[in-house]
């Protein structure tokens, strides 16, 4: 079972509308979905013609009682899509649940319950990073951070991006982050030029699909349905089903959860290592492998990303600094060519000291020969 958390803790970038039309275009793929609503403001679950006043259980019984699971709060809207709807009275979970143990689990137990009752599951959750969001993103391998062409929306992915990170430490676990653009408009040169700088600052996280702004969002939700049933040919619709298209196909890069490997965190050099190496930015090959050398005595974070870990930052290395601001990992790596780029503070960047790279500004590229 695939669990994606779609968040931003700033409210109106899209992260419902996404919800409601990904879960229908992957069910209407031929997989079983679960569309589980954990924001009070229930707008999922209306989305898809649910009405939030006569229910017999929602998210905040699913989380507050023991007893309840997900078979007896999920709402069936079509053949292969299920939702456990939401209530107002959900945004009185965080003070139930107030010291509480294991708490920040809740969901995340229910949902292993009901792993082989469905191929996906997808988490819509608050404009908010409380306790609502923690256990969607504790509950899910996956977050889809959703972001419209606006800085405050591209604060609030960064600062759910760095508490998505600060979880995954917690926990020593796997947790896999994506970037969504939705509301486009490719008339404007503001949304232009936000895009370019979303795709120079998360690289390849970013999703290559962009959903493009349409007020037949608005209709399908009036309606209660989702866009695949309301207005299938609209470009908004076929954005939607070109993203489902993506994820899906995205499967076989998403491994079962498991801890991370002590291999996996920061790579530190071994004794003796020659400082005058490490003061020379850019790979070498030194005993053991390459030696990746950057200088950003400003940075905070520095990741090293490649084909050789498959662009995949959870399975990325994570530089350590030393005294002198000079980030630095060694990695073995098999002979052949090799592509790769920095992740330093959440944006991408290339080598500066590598100027072997694919086209100025992409990917910097090191190529390792056999040793006979």
């Amino acid at each position: 079972m695939r669990t994606i958390a779609i968040v931003n803790q700033k409210g109106g970038c899209g992260k419902t509308t996404t919800a409601v039309n990904l879960a229908s275009y992957i069910a209407d793929s031929g997989r079983r979905v679960l569309l589980v609503d954990c924001d009070p403001q229930s707008h999922a679950s209306m989305g898809l013609g649910i009405d939030t006043e006569d229910l017999d259980s929602t998210t905040y019984d699913l989380l507050i009682d023991p007893s309840t699971q997900v078979r007896d709060a999920a709402v069936t809207v079509s053949e292969r899509l299920d939702v456990v709807p939401s209530s107002v009275v959900l945004s009185a979970v965080e003070q139930q649940l107030s010291g509480r143990p294991d708490r920040e689990n809740k969901l995340k137990r229910k949902l292993e319950v009901c792993s082989a009752d469905y191929d996906y599951v997808l988490v819509d959750c608050p404009p908010s990073v409380g306790l609502l969001t923690f256990n969607a993103i504790v509950a899910c391998r996956e977050a889809m951070v959703v972001m419209e062409p606006s800085y405050y929306s591209l604060h609030g992915a960064v600062k759910v991006i760095e508490t998505i990170r600060l979880v995954r430490q917690q926990l020593g676990m796997r947790k896999r982050v994506r970037v969504l653009l939705t509301m486009f408009d490719r008339r404007t040169r503001f949304a232009k030029e936000f895009l370019k700088e979303a795709q120079t600052r998360f690289g390849r996280e970013m999703y290559s699909t962009v959903i493009r702004h349409t007020v037949r969002f608005r209709e399908a939700a009036n309606w209660g349905v989702a866009i695949s049933h309301y207005a299938r040919s609209c470009k908004g619709a076929r954005d939607y089903r070109d993203l489902a298209y993506e994820v899906q196909e995205d499967e076989n890069r998403v491994e079962v959860e498991e801890p991370i490997t002590e291999a996996e965190e920061a790579t530190r050099l071994e004794p003796g290592m020659d400082e005058w190496i490490l003061s020379q930015p850019g790979p070498h090959f030194v005993e053991g492998g390459v030696l990746f050398s950057l200088v950003a005595p400003e940075a905070n974070h520095v990741e090293l990303v490649g084909s050789f870990n498959d662009w995949d930052r959870e399975h990325g290395v994570e530089l350590s600094r030393n005294a002198n601001g000079v980030w630095h990992a060694t990695l073995e790596l098999p002979p052949g060519k090799h592509l790769y780029k920095y992740v330093i503070d959440g944006a991408w960047r290339p080598d500066p000291a590598n100027e072997n790279r694919t086209t100025p500004n992409e990917d910097c590229v090191i190529e390792v020969y056999r040793r006979d």
